[in-house]
């Protein structure tokens, strides 16, 4: 019970995804007593139109190879004209580069010589003032020896008795010490003034030295720059002279190759147009050939009436008349035929097959109660507005002119009546093309 119940959740999800291809409007289908002629017919002039089309395409993918050569050798041609231009080009922007880096070099030389001079020169004032202070201070030391040097004719008795007082003695006596201690102050400031001079000295010399040796490089610095300098002036000229060489042939050769890409993209462009429309006719060969096969399973005769005698109240096709919601927004096309003979009549399959699904398959959007049959190969007969009466189930074999149904008024109906429709991979059909 269980299995049965999913199985009949499943078709009715599928009915109800076929019934809303209700609204869509149908091809309109050609009366006829043999369908599968009908269908042979369509079928083979499709082939014969695809045969067409294949040999089309063939022609057009040789142009198409062809053209793909041509435009390899016109691009060839382009790389050829450009080489000895490129070649050229980046000669200059190479010899270009090389004179920015010199110049650059030679700037940089020039300020490091600039910077030196102007260190050397302050180095030669300092040595210039040291050797003032030092003269000073060496006549200050002399000054003081040569008057320590007098004073120390006089003993220090003397100068004892002949001070006014042992205070003035005393004094007399510091006064002499006290020369003495300066005099060593000022012997070693003078010789810390002549060391310094000594390292400003060599840094004097050392510093000329380097400051020849940048001035050399300047030089040498300058006269690459010179000889670089007319290189460049040089392959400027013959480069100004190439490229309008170069401009001439690369237009001609890019109109060629643009002419080849034009040709490529429209051949491209009617390779794809053939192979689209190809495509349409290879799907509608494979439709054709679905339905032939599903008509051939009707078998002989094609279908039975499910109701004989009838009458019918409303045929196949484009109505005035408002028939049941459609839920692709069209509402005014009979997809299937009406007939009628009365409430309670007994509604039989049209052919053998199996119940697809049985009940209200498209509650709750429609009430109605109905039976959908499937007779393979993507065929199906649909039976609605039966009474609210089940005989058959979903999964169930019928047999053609078996019973399955009692014409009812259920749904959007009027009163009572038979609606039968033909389904095939779900486009609607015209079921008198089915029935004898």
């Amino acid at each position: 019970m269980t299995r049965r119940t999913r199985l009949a959740a499943l078709v009715v999800a599928l009915v109800a995804v076929s019934w809303m291809m209700v609204g869509t409007q149908p091809s309109s289908t050609t009366l006829a007593g043999d369908p599968l002629s009908d269908a042979k017919a369509k079928q083979q002039q499709l082939e014969n139109t695809l045969a067409t089309q294949r040999a089309q395409l063939a022609t057009l993918r040789s142009t198409a190879t062809r053209l793909a050569n041509a435009l390899a050798v016109a691009t060839a041609n382009l790389a050829s004209v450009t080489a000895h231009y490129q070649v050229v080009s980046d000669q200059v922007d190479q010899v270009t580069q090389q004179v920015s880096e010199v110049k650059a070099q030679l700037e940089t030389l020039n300020t490091q010589i600039a910077e030196l001079d102007a260190q050397l020169k302050q180095v030669a004032d300092e040595i210039s003032v040291q050797t003032a202070e030092l003269e000073q201070r060496q006549a200050l030391l002399q000054d003081h020896l040569r008057t320590a040097y007098e004073q120390s004719q006089t003993s220090l008795l003397e100068v004892l008795l002949s001070a006014r007082s042992l205070d003035d003695a005393t004094s007399q006596v510091g006064y002499l010490l006290a020369v003495s201690d300066q005099d060593q102050a000022l012997a070693s400031e003078i010789r810390s003034i002549r060391a310094q001079l000594a390292i400003k000295q060599q840094e004097l010399t050392d510093g000329r030295v380097a400051l020849a040796d940048a001035r050399v490089e300047a030089t040498a610095q300058q006269s690459q720059l010179s000889e670089q300098q007319a290189e460049l002036t040089t392959l400027q000229k013959q480069l100004a002279v190439l490229k309008k060489q170069w401009e001439q042939q690369k237009a001609a050769q890019e109109a060629k190759l643009n002419a080849s890409l034009n040709s490529q993209a429209s051949l491209k462009s009617q390779i794809a147009q053939v192979q689209a429309a190809a495509n349409a006719q290879a799907a509608l060969v494979k439709q054709l050939q679905a339905e032939q096969a599903a008509a051939s399973l009707v078998g002989p005769g094609g279908f039975s009436w499910p109701e004989y005698p009838t009458t019918i109240t409303q045929y196949y096709g484009p109505t005035t008349f408002y028939m049941e919601p459609s839920y692709n927004g069209y509402a005014h096309f009979h997809t299937g035929l009406d007939m009628a003979r009365g409430c309670g009549t007994p509604i039989k399959a049209a052919a053998n097959g199996v119940v697809a699904a049985s009940g209200q398959p498209l509650y709750p959007y429609d009430r109605a109660y109905g039976v959908i049959i499937n007779h393979g190969g993507g065929l199906q007969t649909w039976y609605w507005h039966m009474l609210a009466r089940v005989i058959v189930h979903p999964g169930q074999a019928v047999s053609r002119g078996q019973v399955i149904g009692y014409e009812g008024a259920t749904g959007f109906a009027t009163g009572c009546h038979l609606h039968f429709a033909v389904n095939v991979n779900g486009a609607w059909r015209n079921p008198l093309a089915y029935l004898p």
